[in-house]
C-alpha cells in the first residue's frame, strides 16, 4: 500500500513534479468526481469538471505551497466549476428553446443547411484552432474512441499529459461550437 503524504506531494507539485501531480490526481479524482456529479447530475459534465479542476491546479501549482487547507481549496474549485457548468447548461438550454421555437416564416434566413456537411465543416474549423498535439489527441480520443491510456502509450507521453491536452482541446472545440450553436442546432434539426 502506498503512503500518501499530502504536504510533501503538494510541495512537489508546486515545484512542477509531474509524478507528484499524478499521485495527487489519483488520490482525489474519485472524491472530486462525486462532488461534481452531485452538483451537475451529468456524468460527462462531472468528468469535465474533474479534468478542469486538475488543469487549474496544475496551472496554479506555484500557489499550492501557500494554501493551508488543500482539500477545502480543491472542493471550492470543483463547486465553482460545477456551478459554472450548470449555468452554461441553462444558457444552452435557453438557446435551444429559442431555436426550437423559431419560425422561419417570421425570420429572414437566406441560407439553409441541407446535410451534415456543415457539421463536419464546423468541426474541421474547430479542430484547426488546436495545436497539432491537441488535434491528434482529440481525434484519437473523440473520433477514433481510443482510451487515454492507449493514446499515452501510442504517443509516448503520460496519461496526465493526454488528459491536459484533451481538456484544453475539448474546451476550445466546445467554445467554438457554442459560439456557432445556432448553426449547429439548425443543422441537427434539418438532419432529423
Amino acid at each position: 500500500m502506498n503512503y500518501y503524504d499530502e504536504i510533501t506531494v503538494i510541495h512537489a507539485v508546486a515545484a512542477g513534479n509531474q509524478q507528484a501531480f499524478r499521485q495527487l490526481f489519483y488520490h482525489y479524482k474519485d472524491r472530486v468526481n462525486t462532488v461534481a456529479l452531485r452538483y451537475t447530475q451529468d456524468r460527462l459534465i462531472a468528468e469535465e469538471v474533474v479534468q478542469d479542476s486538475f488543469v487549474r491546479i496544475w496551472k496554479n501549482r506555484q500557489k499550492l505551497a501557500g494554501i493551508e487547507n488543500f482539500p477545502a481549496w480543491l472542493y471550492r474549485i470543483v463547486i465553482n466549476l460545477s456551478l459554472t457548468a450548470l449555468q452554461k447548461m441553462a444558457l444552452e438550454g435557453k438557446r435551444k428553446e429559442e431555436l426550437l421555437s423559431w419560425n422561419p416564416a417570421e425570420t429572414p434566413f437566406g441560407a439553409t443547411l441541407s446535410d451534415d456537411y456543415q457539421l463536419k465543416e464546423l468541426l474541421k474549423q474547430a479542430l484547426e484552432r488546436l495545436s497539432p498535439q491537441q488535434r491528434k489527441i482529440f481525434q484519437l480520443s473523440r473520433i477514433q474512441g481510443i482510451s487515454r491510456a492507449e493514446i499515452a502509450e501510442k504517443l509516448g507521453i503520460s496519461q496526465a499529459t493526454v488528459s491536459v491536452h484533451l481538456t484544453i482541446a475539448l474546451r476550445v472545440v466546445r467554445a467554438f461550437l457554442v459560439s456557432r450553436l445556432d448553426l449547429v442546432l439548425w443543422a441537427l434539426l434539418l438532419l432529423h
